[in-house]
């Protein structure tokens, strides 16, 4: 059994037919054929059915397929790699409301140390589990956390800011307590952040909509469904025709880090990268 066999067999599921994934393999139906019978008798199992229809998985081959898929993406993965260590790739991760710190990457470091860049996009907690899988080598993510899996490097600390159409605010709205009786969009991952600082002053807040993004939350936000609470370096995304406040709670305000596996050197142009970063924001 081989990789270029898990491809075959692969290619026979998705397609529903040998014939059919002969002709995407670019190869003949015998021979593939063969192939499958070979990987039968090898594994001691019928792996698929043939009907009418086409073909039908049994047990073992439902299992067969889901194992050389993760085979496959995990060798498709390792050779991207590979050839990322030859071509000098930095490979970032970012969540949606860090996106314009990308902005802030000097031209003159990038052209001298001819890198290339895989930026990564998504929450917190998964550009910290592409950080532990070793699928990218440096994050920009934000507060709150678990930390005791990387090293991560505070950048600022900055105010959530409540931005809607103009009807749902009145003025001196800087506090998310002024907002106990207005519809609220949260991201997910501050939804007990913000719920648990509002029971502190005997109030539930409204939240309408939870989403997964601050862009979703703005977004809806812009439809008018209320306000979206998020932090202020989104600002970058924001409808200008949105009225926006910032809060000033203290106790939710969040921090942007540099994430890091622990107990790893690192190459030199992560780490000035990074220094690069911490100075730029110590200087701010």
């Amino acid at each position: 059994m081989d990789i270029k066999q898990m491809l075959y067999f692969k290619t026979i599921v998705e397609e529903g037919t040998i014939s059919k994934a002969a002709l995407k393999l670019h190869m003949a139906q015998p021979p593939l054929s063969m192939q499958l019978k070979q990987l039968e008798e090898e594994l001691n199992v019928q792996l698929i059915i043939r009907n009418n229809r086409g073909i039908e998985l049994t047990q073992a081959g439902k299992l067969f397929y889901k194992r050389s898929l993760q085979i496959l993406s995990l060798s498709e993965l390792t050779i991207q790699e590979i050839k990322d260590l030859e071509e000098k790739v930095l490979r970032i991760g970012v969540t949606s409301s860090n996106r314009s710190l990308i902005s802030y990457l000097d031209k003159t470091f990038i052209t001298d140390h001819k890198l290339s860049f895989r930026i990564h996009e998504g929450s917190t907690y998964e550009m910290i589990d592409l950080l532990l899988t070793h699928n990218i080598d440096m994050a920009f993510v934000r507060t709150p956390f678990d930390q005791n899996q990387v090293n991560a490097i505070p950048l600022c600390n900055e105010p959530m800011i409540a931005v809607g159409q103009e009807h749902f605010f009145h003025s001196s709205m800087t506090s998310i307590k002024k907002f106990h009786n207005v519809p609220l969009i949260i991201h997910q991952r501050y939804l007990s952040f913000i719920s648990d600082y509002c029971l502190q002053y005997h109030f539930n807040p409204f939240i309408k909509f939870v989403c997964d993004d601050s862009h979703t939350s703005l977004l809806y936000a812009h439809y008018g469904y209320g306000v979206a609470i998020v932090p202020q370096r989104a600002i970058d995304m924001i409808d200008h025709s949105l009225h926006r406040e910032v809060l000033t709670d203290k106790q939710l305000y969040t921090s942007i880090v540099i994430a890091y596996r622990k107990n790893e050197k690192l190459d030199d142009y992560i780490e000035q990268m990074i220094d690069t970063y911490t100075h730029m924001f110590t200087n701010e």
